[in-house]
C-alpha cells in the first residue's frame, strides 16, 4: 500500500460514510413528525410545539410556521419533547432558528415530564431564553454512540467516532451559552456514555444550558 494517499483515502470513507448515513436518515425520518401551533394568549408570541423525533420534514414545518407568524408576532417559542434524532435534520433547525433570532425573540422550552434528548439539546441551546420544568429530562451524549431509530450503539473505527464526537462538540456546544468550566467537565463525561439531567440539575449546577425553571 502506497502511504502517500492514506490521507486521501480517510477523507473519501468519511464522505461514503456520510452519505450512507444521511440516505439512512432520509429513509427513517421522511414526512414524519407534526408541528402543533398556538398563539399564547398572554403576550405576543407563537408556540411551536415539536413532540417528535428530530427528523423530516422539521425544518420545513418550522419555515412554514415562521412564514405564516412573522408578521404577527414578536416572540416566537419553541417547546420541545424530542428523544433526539438526525444530525442533518438537526444542523438545519438550527441553522433555521439562527434565521428567526435575527427578526424576533427565541425563547425554548422543555415541560413537564418532557424530554430534550441528543440533537433535541443543540436545538434547545439556540433560545435566547431556555425554560425547562425541574423534571424535565435531558441527555447528551456523542453522535456517533446512540441508534435513536434502533437502540443500538454505533460502530465503526474509533477515529471516525472520535472524530465524528470532537466536531459534533465543537459545532453546537463550543460556542454555545453553556457555562465554560461545565462544558468542559461535559466534555470530559460525556465520552462513551450517556449524560442525563434534569431541568433543576442544570439549574443548579449552574451549566447554563436552562436559563429559567418553569
Amino acid at each position: 500500500m502506497n502511504w502517500r494517499y492514506t490521507p486521501f483515502i480517510i477523507v473519501a470513507l468519511l464522505a461514503v460514510a456520510a452519505f450512507m448515513l444521511n440516505a439512512n436518515e432520509r429513509r427513517y425520518t421522511a414526512d414524519q413528525g407534526r408541528l402543533t401551533v398556538r398563539a399564547d394568549p398572554y403576550r405576543d408570541a407563537v408556540v411551536l410545539s415539536w413532540s417528535s423525533p428530530v427528523g423530516a420534514p422539521m425544518a420545513r414545518r418550522f419555515e412554514e410556521a415562521y412564514a405564516t407568524w412573522r408578521d404577527d408576532v414578536s416572540i416566537f417559542v419553541v417547546e420541545l419533547n424530542s428523544p433526539g434524532g438526525t444530525v442533518a435534520e438537526g444542523k438545519r433547525v438550527v441553522q433555521f432558528m439562527d434565521r428567526i433570532k435575527r427578526t424576533h425573540d427565541l425563547e425554548t422550552r422543555v415541560g413537564p415530564g418532557a424530554f430534550c434528548l441528543s440533537m433535541c439539546v443543540p436545538i434547545y441551546l439556540k433560545g435566547d431564553t431556555r425554560v425547562a420544568s425541574p423534571d424535565a429530562r435531558f441527555m447528551f451524549h456523542e453522535p456517533a454512540a446512540y441508534d435513536v431509530y434502533t437502540g443500538e450503539r454505533g460502530g465503526g473505527p474509533a477515529f471516525e467516532r472520535r472524530f465524528v464526537a470532537d466536531r459534533f462538540f465543537d459545532r453546537y456546544f463550543e460556542n454555545s451559552p453553556m457555562n465554560p468550566e461545565w462544558r468542559r467537565w461535559l466534555e470530559r463525561e460525556w465520552v462513551g456514555k450517556d449524560v442525563w439531567k434534569t431541568g433543576r440539575q442544570l439549574a443548579d449546577e449552574r451549566s447554563g444550558v436552562v436559563t429559567d425553571l418553569q
